[in-house]
């Protein structure tokens, strides 16, 4: 449990064959093995990670999200991470200068841009 009494949680769905993660809490290093193995276990050709739960990430969540971004291009699955303004996740992906087009800023963007046929990313 994090200072502002955020658990950290992870739930995984589909929709239309796509893998959604959804995260909430802080992630950072206690925790980041566990969220990447979360986010590695999915099996489906499209994944959205959804972050607007988050309270904090550090630099291993960065990472973490990093390597599964790498995996995810070189199996040609699209990855999409949904971060709305103003949450601290979006503040951490601006200043990390973390790569804008795999950021938006709902569950359901994340849907229609995969549905759009996106190139994987």
């Amino acid at each position: 449990m994090s200072d502002d009494g955020t658990v950290f949680d992870i739930a995984s769905s589909q929709a239309d064959g796509i893998a959604i993660v959804a995260v909430t809490g802080e992630i950072d290093l206690t925790n980041a093995d566990a969220f990447q193995e979360a986010v590695d276990g999915t099996t489906a050709p499209a994944v959205v990670l959804d972050l607007a739960g988050v309270t904090y990430l550090d630099s291993s969540a960065i990472r973490a999200i990093d390597r599964s971004r790498r995996r995810f291009r070189s199996e040609k699955r699209s990855f999409f991470i949904v971060s709305p303004p103003d949450t601290p996740s979006s503040w951490t992906f601006r200043v990390s200068g973390f790569d804008c087009e795999l950021v938006v800023d709902s569950v359901e963007a994340a849907l229609a841009a995969v549905g759009r046929d996106a190139p994987p990313r």
